[in-house]
């Protein structure tokens, strides 16, 4: 029994050493942040004081309702959104060990979108509508955070990193369409003043193309109808205001945000593991 004992820890001491010297230069992580969801990386160590990573981070968030009442608009944006980013991060150890300040980009890889349905009133005519709401971010995000990686005298290590997104202001851009054209119909009928019915009924058609051609945003609406009939100051939501309304609300969240240099600072927190396989 004690030979079995004696030769047991013989193989432990030696699978622990080799293990404790095994040194390799790349690696792969995954993690889980918040708020970045799932995170996916890989690393490079150039030595014990620098290191440089690819990372990938995405994650979806469901049961998106909010109610937009604005300019005459009865909106519910509804639906899940999905967000991703791609960065690469330089990180310089101190003291050469385990402890790390890290600094790089993420790129945003789409940003967020979510379904929008409602009514929209244009000349008093309410008008039902579907489109969605596409909001960008920013295009890319410098960041800044310290992390930590235990590595169990192995190749596997257990990281823990707080840090920063810098987010400037967002961006908004939406789609709204009709699609019908008895509706737009009935909305250019109220533009008749008895002097022009005849040249409103006769543009019907080609203002309907028209709409269709620059992709059925309604929101073009009265730029058509000024390119077709010359009519200005047609009632309907503008689409300036509404976007500036939405930027308002997100700005609003950020609000709650601490800022550096023009920028909103966007607290990220992660966990995850990282193996050096290679």
């Amino acid at each position: 029994m004690k030979k079995i004992l004696f030769s047991f820890m013989l193989i432990f001491n030696f699978v622990h050493a080799e293990f404790s010297q095994y040194q390799s230069n790349l690696g792969l992580g995954v993690g889980l942040g918040l708020p970045t969801g799932y995170e996916f990386r890989g690393i490079y160590k150039q030595n014990e004081w620098l290191s440089l990573s690819l990372d990938y981070n995405i994650f979806a968030v469901d049961g998106i309702n909010y109610n937009l009442n604005q300019d005459d608009m009865d909106m519910n944006v509804a639906g899940s959104i999905g967000f991703s980013t791609a960065g690469v991060l330089l990180h310089y150890h101190l003291f050469g060990g385990n402890l790390r300040a890290s600094a790089g980009f993420f790129y945003d890889m789409g940003g967020l979108t979510v379904d929008a349905d409602g009514t929209m009133t244009i000349e008093g005519v309410e008008a039902p509508v579907t489109g969605n709401v596409s909001i960008k971010l920013g295009q890319t995000y410098p960041y800044l955070g310290i992390a930590y990686g235990y590595d169990f005298n192995s190749i596997v290590h257990l990281e823990l990193s707080l840090g920063t997104y810098l987010m400037k202001r967002p961006e908004v851009s939406l789609y709204f369409n009709v699609g019908d054209e008895n509706v737009i119909n009935s909305i250019l009928d109220t533009l008749k003043d008895g002097s022009n019915d005849a040249l409103i009924d006769s543009k019907k058609t080609e203002i309907n193309e028209l709409l269709a051609a620059s992709g059925g945003n309604i929101l073009n609406l009265p730029d058509i109808i000024l390119q077709s009939l010359s009519i200005t100051g047609v009632t309907m939501p503008n689409q300036k205001n509404l976007e500036n309304d939405i930027v308002s609300l997100i700005q609003e969240g950020y609000s709650y945000l601490p800022e550096f240099l023009g920028y909103s600072l966007l607290p990220v927190i992660s966990i995850g593991f990282t193996i050096f396989p290679f």
